[in-house]
């Protein structure tokens, strides 16, 4: 069973039992409202009686003529003596004569059943004087009062079933209304599914009820899923761009071998060493490719406490041998004591600095500084900048901002994807900016208290 329809079930219950409960709650107080009314209309016939009646009239015999006066439909009226005896008797109907006489000394009025029929009884005592000296006795058949509630109950019936289903009916329109976005989300979905195209669902900017967050939710979902398809995508056809660009110059060079490289050695070594110098292209771009698969699926960081400016000097001295260009550490501190994953935050300084040695003019400046909460890495060159467009794309996996120079630097574009990816297990931050013509500014920053072992 779907959803709408137990929805609609269930509401529909609920609000029948509702609208039973409130139905059998007005009959019961209406009934007990109507009978307390006819039993004070009696009362009040009785008080009358005794009051324009004289006490002695009520109880002289054959008198029967003095009660027909007041005399209801469907009714009897008694007048008793002290031994309960019928005195006086006027009746319309012979079905009450049934009921015994009762004396009694303080008035009363009940109701009672008499063969399935209920009857009203009020007694209220003749007085003379301060003395009691009978009963004067109303007993009737409520018929009126029975032919009216059991309109009532018609009415009732009526009400009720058509209120039902009416609420049926408001049911299943009203689960329909709110199960709308559902429908067309699941809808929406088979049709991604089919067709394998991305699609949106229409939202009502008026509402915004959960419905309504559920069907942003789900469009916001349905972008990141295209931006991650556009993204592998092009990852996709950057690695086979990179990979067919020297798959292409090895073969290249290897017919070139083919044909004339026996015969010319020094041709012979030039495609050797292109081969070689491609070979070795690719087995750093597959490291690459794999050191981020795992960076994203299996984050894995081991945490240990070491001096920062140790490791930018370290790193400083490695690329040093690489070029003429001068590389200035500038740390605000002496030490710099940081617990992180020294061989990942090693890694994310080399990439910097590499970047930074092959665009540079004449020198790169390191800055270290310890700001709280964070400690801040910023890197400086003054090579020729990147220009504005470039910059939010410059973190994108293969985004080289000169495609030109690529193979002459040997770039791969893979270097800042991973450093950053490395930044952001550490919970730090890392920005690029840049004037052209004049440099770049790279800032990292880390975290100065370890957050976790694992991530």
């Amino acid at each position: 069973m779907k959803i709408k329809t137990k929805a609609s079930l269930l509401s529909f219950i609920w609000l029948t039992s509702i609208l039973i409960s409130l139905t059998f709650i007005i009959y019961y107080i209406y009934a007990q409202y109507e009978k307390e009314e006819e039993l004070e209309t009696l009362q009040f016939t009785a008080n009358q009686m005794l009051t324009h009646i004289s006490p002695l009239e009520l109880l002289q015999e054959d008198n029967n003529r003095i009660l027909r006066k007041y005399l209801p439909n469907h009714a009897m009226i008694r007048s008793l003596d002290l031994s309960s005896k019928v005195i006086n008797q006027a009746a319309n109907t012979s079905e009450l004569a049934v009921i015994p006489p009762k004396h009694i000394d303080t008035q009363e009025s009940y109701s009672q059943k008499l063969n399935d029929q209920s009857v009203m009884i009020v007694r209220s005592p003749i007085h003379q004087g301060t003395e009691i000296i009978g009963t004067l006795e109303i007993i009737t058949e409520p018929i009126e009062l029975d032919q009216s509630l059991y309109r009532l109950v018609g009415i009732i019936g009526i009400v009720t079933l058509a209120a039902m289903l009416l609420s049926l009916s408001a049911s299943f329109l009203l689960s329909k209304l709110l199960f709308l976005p559902l429908s067309r989300m699941i809808l929406t979905m088979k049709e991604i599914e089919t067709s394998l195209a991305i699609k949106k669902l229409p939202l009502n900017r008026k509402s915004k009820d959960e419905l309504y967050q559920l069907s942003e939710t789900f469009n916001h979902l349905m972008e990141r899923i295209e931006m991650s398809m556009k993204k592998q995508r092009q990852f996709i056809s950057d690695a086979s761009h990179e990979f067919k660009t020297s798959l292409t110059i090895i073969e290249g060079y290897t017919s070139l071998i083919r044909r004339w490289g026996f015969e010319n050695m020094d041709l012979h070594m030039e495609a050797l060493d292109a081969v070689h110098d491609e070979s070795k292209r690719m087995k750093h771009i597959t490291y690459q490719l794999l050191e981020l698969a795992e960076l994203e699926h299996e984050p894995t960081l081991t945490f240990s406490s070491f001096d920062l400016v140790t490791l930018c000097k370290e790193n400083i001295q490695l690329l040093r041998p690489l070029s003429n260009k001068e590389f200035i550490l500038l740390p605000s501190e002496s030490s710099m004591m940081i617990e992180a994953d020294r061989l990942q935050i090693k890694q994310v300084i080399l990439i910097i600095l590499d970047n930074a040695m092959k665009y540079m003019t004449h020198h790169t400046h390191v800055y270290l500084s310890k700001t709280d909460p964070n400690y801040c890495i910023r890197i400086v060159d003054d090579g020729k900048g990147i220009p504005t467009e470039e910059l939010p794309f410059v973190f994108e996996r293969f985004y080289r901002v000169d495609r030109s120079r690529s193979r002459q630097t040997g770039g791969s574009g893979l270097g800042l994807a991973i450093a950053e990816r490395i930044v952001k297990l550490h919970k730090g931050t890392i920005q690029i900016s840049s004037v052209p013509h004049y440099g770049t500014e790279v800032i990292v920053t880390i975290p100065i208290c370890k957050t976790t072992n694992s991530i």
